[in-house]
């Protein structure tokens, strides 16, 4: 009798953690696939996700090797490459109080006037423009969860900056981006994310290509005045 009743436990145990690693590979998988479908039709380029892990117990996420490919006709295949993304979430309500991006892997090309970014940028503005459709967009969005990330912050970081019709490689410094609060479903609340990282990337390199244009017109000022 004892000897059955070790054998049921074992076999209980063996069950609990069978379906424990279930649920947490298939968590990690269908979250992997909503981050990647939800950044790519923000971002408007490819976005891959490297790896997923979820701590249902400790309450915590990491996602790893998240890269943001460049718009078409660029040198370098990433935008982006975030290694680094941790996040505390209560996984019995879904609630997400914090997201970090720690040492973002940022890179910035220009070419004829305009950067990598500028062009992320205006097709999030295009894509968010567009009216939605009364069957499709709408029938989605009621399938989707509404979600809240009580803070989100991406540390403040250093960007590669390349400019071959200018000839300047240099890096720059892209100031920490802080949101409070951000609700929706995981479509939007991407969209507002994607937004606020793109236009603060944008600015950054938007100074450094009128300190570049400048510093090119002096050149060109004092290069004329020893003719």
């Amino acid at each position: 009798m004892k000897k059955g009743l070790i054998i049921l436990l074992v076999l209980v145990a063996l069950a609990g953690a069978a379906a424990w690693y279930f649920v947490s590979y298939r968590m990690d998988s269908v979250i992997q696939s909503q981050i990647e479908s939800a950044a790519t039709q923000s971002f408007g380029s490819r976005v891959t996700v490297g790896a997923v892990k979820t701590d249902i117990q400790g309450g915590s996420l990491s996602i790893s090797q998240v890269t943001v490919a460049n718009p078409p006709g660029f040198n370098n295949k990433n935008a982006f490459t975030l290694n680094n993304i941790k996040a505390v979430v209560d996984y019995k309500t879904f609630d997400i109080k914090r997201v970090v991006i720690d040492n973002p892997e940022i890179i910035i090309e220009e070419m004829g006037g305009k950067t990598n970014f500028d062009k992320m940028l205006a097709e999030i503005n295009e894509s968010s423009s567009e009216p939605k459709s009364a069957d499709g967009d709408s029938s989605e969005a009621k399938t989707e969860p509404t979600i809240v990330i009580h803070h989100f912050r991406m540390n403040e970081s250093r960007a590669a900056f390349e400019s071959k019709s200018m000839d300047k490689y240099t890096d720059l410094k892209v100031d920490a981006i802080e949101l409070n609060d951000v609700r929706g479903t995981p479509s939007e609340v991407a969209d507002i994310i994607a937004r606020e990282v793109i236009s603060e990337i944008t600015k950054e390199a938007g100074i450094e290509l009128l300190k570049a244009k400048a510093s090119d017109k002096i050149s060109e000022f004092f290069g004329k005045d020893k003719d």
